[in-house]
């Protein structure tokens, strides 16, 4: 992989020679989406940009099924986890200006907060490696979700527990409670609140005009109604309170905004080139090992590129960018239905990026594909199935729902919407498979046909 540096400095000299918008069939883009989104339900909007240029904005469905209003690719969405893009830019903006520093304790800003007497580090609440257990289960789904806190660290308070899962530093686990801990020390630092410090600081400046964080019972004008699946049928979504979400969700936008974002930060317009480097490289963790997830932002390499991309999720919306930096190009789609059968808006912009990186994917026949079919068994003690569906490659470990795997060569294959890859070694008898996902290597060998 390039590094970032050489990525941006080809940007700024403009060496590359950008993906040709003839390769970008627009047909083939309508089809992803239309195979998943009826005309008279819910909806989604989808922005694909390349250097500057937009190739692709369209809405699909409806922005209010019971009212029949169409979607439109102006329509605001909650952003859900992509919020978490901001506050991590938000904590390197106060880095950069001496504020203060990645290695803090955070019981510089919560002295009470329980740590088990572990040092977690602001470091280790960005790339979620803090150990702090998530206290966004099913329960508070069903129980908690609703309810009002006049400030953040009243929910914080609210929701910490006194164990971690491990030492900071050891893992990576998704924890939703590190960002608001983050959200706090922006307002603890700047001495504003969070909805004021990004707009100051991060809106205003890139004229995202249609970008804020609201408040409970604020009229959104132009938002798409947010709906669920119940029992099989689509229901409107569930109530939460955005005063929950100081740092790890709540963010309302549109596609248009998000690809102004994506310039502010590869142009240096919020954050220094240096904190940027940092904020999409992945994390060493304690044993050497990297995770997938850096500065608020996931990073990996598909079709052979630096990868940058997070999902958002909550009820009533489903969001997701994608991002090339070597190619600058994005693509965003949002959707106002929090149902992943119902549409997995990860996996379609992927399904997007392989479209128009479709020169770049080996097409393999059923025969090579007809090799890696089989069970294998993982040293780690659990299984995994290979199997074919046309030329659809799958796998299921452990009895889990199957994901389809895609080439990047003859041996190695990606799972599109979450950093795992699949290489098979048919040829070694003491490994033919490798599972990677995020920091974790997993070998195995096949045992049946």
């Amino acid at each position: 992989m390039k590094s970032f540096t050489q990525i941006i400095l080809f940007l700024v000299v403009c060496c590359y020679v950008g993906i040709s918008s003839a390769q970008v069939i627009e047909k083939d883009i309508d089809s992803i989406i239309t195979s998943k989104v009826n005309s008279d339900s819910f909806g989604v909007i989808l922005l694909v940009k390349e250097k500057g240029k937009v190739l692709y904005d369209k809405a699909f469905g409806k922005s209010n099924i019971e009212l029949k209003q169409d979607m439109k690719t102006d329509n605001i969405f909650d952003i859900g986890s992509i919020t978490k893009e901001f506050t991590a830019v938000s904590i390197l903006q106060l880095k950069d200006k001496g504020k203060l520093k990645l290695d803090d304790d955070i019981r510089m800003y919560i002295p009470d907060y329980p740590t088990q007497g572990y040092k977690i580090t602001i470091e280790n609440l960005l790339t979620h490696t803090s150990g702090i257990k998530s206290h966004t289960d099913s329960s508070w789904a069903e129980n908690e979700a609703g309810l009002f806190f006049e400030n953040t660290i009243n929910v914080i308070n609210y929701f910490k527990n006194d164990s971690l899962e491990f030492a900071p530093g050891d893992k990576y686990s998704y924890a939703n409670i590190g960002y608001l801990i983050l959200g706090h020390i922006i307002e603890k630092v700047s001495g504003l609140t969070y909805a004021d410090y990004l707009n100051k600081n991060i809106f205003k400046p890139l004229e995202m005009t249609n970008t804020f964080f609201p408040t409970d019972g604020e009229e959104i004008k132009n938002k798409a109604k947010g709906y669920e699946v119940e029992d099989g049928s689509i229901v409107p979504a569930r109530y939460y309170s955005f005063s929950q979400g100081r740092g790890d969700g709540g963010i309302h936008s549109t596609t248009s905004d998000i690809s102004k974002w994506y310039d502010g930060l590869l142009n240096n317009k919020v954050i220094s080139r240096e904190s940027l480097e940092k904020a999409w490289s992945p994390y060493k963790l304690n044993n050497g090992s990297f995770s997938n997830y850096g500065y608020g932002f996931y990073s990996d390499k598909k079709f052979d590129k630096l990868t940058i991309f997070h999902t958002g999720f909550i009820f009533g919306s489903s969001a997701s960018d994608l991002f090339f930096p070597e190619d600058d190009l994005l693509i965003v789609l949002f959707s106002n239905i929090s149902d992943i059968n119902s549409i997995n808006t990860n996996e379609i912009v992927f399904d997007i990026a392989s479209s128009i990186y479709k020169n770049k994917t080996p097409k393999l026949t059923t025969e090579q594909l007809d090799k890696f079919v089989g069970i294998y068994t993982m040293k780690k003690g659990f299984s995994a199935k290979v199997f074919r569906e046309e030329l659809q490659l799958m796998i299921s470990v452990d009895g889990q729902p199957a994901n389809k795997l895609y080439p990047e060569s003859e041996t190695l294959f990606i799972v599109k919407d979450f950093p795992a890859k699949v290489e098979f070694l048919p040829d070694i008898k003491t490994i033919n498979i490798i599972l990677s996902m995020g920091p974790n290597r997993f070998e195995g060998i096949k045992i049946t046909e």
